[in-house]
């Protein structure tokens, strides 16, 4: 196609097919988008140059890249009023950091995009939007929230979509369900995609459906079975990494249950490969989850602990359950059997927990899923019945779109309904202190029923040298710092103070009706019983921690949470210079 010829409203067009692509067709996405480029650059058409870039950075994601910069695309979206455009950034900047671990940032850029979703009609842009949701709660491992929002792609699949659209969504629900233990609710929806594929003939997405296939028929001991699907798509020419890598470790751990161990090894170390090549750390980390299976098959216990501990290590990045209770029932095992009898209790235990929430889940979603389909089904009828008569009576547009908003509301409002199940956002997943936001906003609520006559003291406390205990000791016992620091005071406070996670390795403190000086003096006892405190995850052990602390007085520094903070941070930077391991009281 000469994209001379081509003129604005073309360009939306190739933009609009190119977004259609990228579930279903990504090499002719692709192709459209450097069609679109070159057109919108020839005709300085700003917009359809935003959008094409958006479905080039969208290609990037898909393909295991790094993060492109976005900032400017978001900010020409927003400066021109472009819901649309404005929503589809702010999705893409979720997903990026959703995969890379950082669940934070990923709230706040879904939050963004969610509140953009609710002023503007369903699309394909929506539909995205929808998908990347569900992936994000099930990373975070909010197993009502991942399903739901399947469904809703789903439903805009059908409305909007190709069937390329229909089994992405029923591929993404099923996986959902998979992780839970629904593998007779997954079986069927994959079956139910792959008839799609056979009819409609959707290369791409073959890999990836089947490889979730594979999976159930897997934990449903049907090894073999697992195997000879997967075994087609060895030399497939799957782009996705991702997908790549996920395949093969399926395959591998198939293999395994075999007893095939030379084809294990080989099919893992290209799934190994892959994962690096993608830099996805849930692959990542089910590769090392498989390798310890071999490992332990092999007669190799000892490597087999090391393979699942590295696979253990990355759960931070992902709240995956099927992984988690893989990971932690196989070190419990590996532990029993080298007679390290407290290691395999304590990853036992830790194992029945997860296992006892995954069953409470799966029920729950089980539920979910039936009276959200139940719902979904009776307002698509009453649509459809709404549809005919417009057909017949050009007079009822107006009862049709009565309709179509009642069906909006009905979806917003099932979700308002299910938003109920899921725990607030508002602790701090590894201490179980309330996060920064909360934090944040509880004070902003403190400051103004406070009046002037009563002292409130705001600490801001940073361990000292913890980039170090990690680069030593590793991140999981960073982690046990972080939970031991955060119990140790918490005990030692009155029920009216607060304590938060503020980021990293600091917290912050709020004492009520407490004086700078008080505060100091509760950080001195504070820090002796820090330093007394012996932090233990085998086999690393260590005491002798201490922190450096500012503190900031309301009102005596400031009338606001933006200048209190600010205080004491300087005054936590004062601590530092000095020679950490002291607190120190902002000076006026």
């Amino acid at each position: 196609m000469p994209t001379s010829s081509l003129d604005q409203a073309d360009i939306d067009r190739l933009n609009l097919h190119g977004l259609s692509c990228l579930v279903g067709n990504r090499r002719q996405a692709r192709r459209l988008v450097h069609l679109a480029q070159s057109a919108a650059q020839r005709l300085q058409y700003r917009r359809g140059a935003a959008y094409a870039e958006l479905n080039e950075c969208w290609l990037a994601y898909y393909g295991g890249e790094p993060e492109p910069p976005c900032a400017s695309l978001h900010d020409y979206f927003q400066q021109c009023y472009d819901l649309e455009g404005a929503m589809q950034v702010a999705a893409l900047q979720g997903a990026y950091a959703s995969r890379r671990g950082d669940f934070a940032a990923a709230e706040q850029a879904f939050l963004e995009a969610r509140m953009l979703a609710v002023q503007i009609p369903d699309s394909l842009h929506k539909f995205m939007l929808y998908a990347r949701l569900g992936v994000d709660a099930l990373n975070r491992g909010d197993t009502q929230e991942g399903p739901r929002n399947f469904l809703l792609a789903l439903d805009i699949a059908e409305r909007f979509g190709t069937p390329a659209h229909r089994v992405n969504s029923l591929s993404n629900l099923a996986s959902s369900q998979h992780d839970l233990g629904n593998d007779e609710d997954a079986i069927p929806l994959l079956y139910e995609a792959l008839d799609i594929i056979g009819t409609q003939k959707l290369k791409y997405q073959h890999t990836i459906v089947s490889a979730n296939l594979a999976m159930c028929l897997l934990t449903t001991g049907k090894p073999a079975e697992a195997l000879a699907l997967l075994e087609p798509f060895y030399e497939w020419p799957e782009e996705d990494l991702a997908v790549r890598a996920f395949l093969f470790c399926i395959a591998a751990h198939a293999a395994i249950q075999l007893k095939q161990n030379e084809t294990a090894q080989q099919l893992l170390a290209r799934a190994e490969r892959y994962a690096t090549e993608a830099q996805d750390l849930e692959e990542q980390m089910h590769a090392w989850l498989v390798r310890g299976k071999l490992d332990l098959q092999t007669g190799d216990p000892l490597r087999a602990l090391a393979s699942l501990t590295q696979a253990h290590s990355l759960l931070s990045w992902t709240r995956n359950p099927f992984h988690q209770q893989q990971i932690l029932r196989g070190l419990a095992d590996i532990n029993a059997q080298l007679g390290h009898w407290q290691d395999a209790y304590s990853f036992l235990q830790q194992y029945l927990a997860a296992f006892e929430e995954s069953s409470k889940s799966a029920r729950a979603s089980r539920l979910l899923l039936r009276n959200l389909e139940k719902e979904m089904r009776d307002l698509k009828d009453e649509r459809d019945k709404a549809l005919e008569l417009q057909a017949a009576r050009e007079s009822e547009n107006l009862k049709l779109e009565h309709l179509n908003r009642e069906l909006a509301h009905q979806i917003l409002h099932v979700s308002s309904l299910q938003d109920s199940l899921k725990e607030q956002a508002m602790r701090d997943h590894l201490t179980g202190l309330y996060n920064r936001r909360h934090f944040e906003s509880a004070l902003n609520a403190i400051l103004l029923e406070t009046g002037t006559h009563t002292t409130i003291a705001i600490a801001i406390i940073d361990l000292d040298f913890f980039k170090r205990i990690n680069d030593t000791y590793g991140h999981n016992f960073g982690d046990e710092v972080l939970i031991q620091f955060a119990r140790l005071v918490e005990s030692l406070l009155r029920g009216s103070d607060m304590l938060c996670r503020y980021g990293g390795e600091e917290f912050c403190l709020l004492l009520r009706d407490a004086s700078s000086a008080v505060a100091a003096h509760k950080l001195e006892h504070i820090a002796a019983r820090y330093r007394q405190l012996l932090i233990q995850q085998a086999p690393h052990s260590l005491s002798g921690c201490t922190f450096s602390a500012g503190i900031a007085e309301y009102p005596r520094h400031g009338a606001g949470r933006h200048e209190l903070l600010m205080r004491a941070d300087s005054a936590l930077y004062l601590a530092k210079q000095a020679g950490r391991d002291r607190a120190m009281i902002a000076p006026l």
